[in-house]
């Protein structure tokens, strides 16, 4: 599967872990968890931020209850997950950016699991 999938999903929670962080998504259908290993930028209200701005927590979590308009993978450029109201999240696919092995994972319901 793609990251398509969680379109329509509402961003439920944002669960900062340590060195990583957990979008979970609830379906109609089916819910989703994508782990962002490499940190993510967001743009909220069009101010664009990313790990070391002020206010990037709270920015993440201002997402909370939008939905996802559009979801595209960009191999080896980023992740990008589009909220109805134009909000974004980021996630790096640039090999220079990657922290660990993978960059994310999204975990569905059924135990698929997509890594990039």
């Amino acid at each position: 599967m793609t990251i398509n999938i969680i379109e329509k999903s509402e961003l439920s929670s944002v669960i900062f872990i340590r060195d990583y962080i957990q979008f979970v998504f609830e379906g109609k259908k089916e819910n989703f968890i994508l782990s962002a290993f490499t940190m993510p930028s967001t743009v909220v209200k069009y101010h664009k931020y990313n790990l070391h701005t002020s206010g990037w927590r709270d920015a993440l979590c201002t997402l909370i209850n939008k939905i996802v308009k559009t979801s595209i993978v960009d191999e080896g450029i980023s992740i990008k997950i589009i909220f109805e109201n134009g909000d974004l999240i980021e996630i790096s696919l640039k090999d220079e950016d990657y922290e660990g092995p993978e960059a994310a994972m999204l975990y569905e319901d059924d135990g698929q699991i997509t890594v990039w």
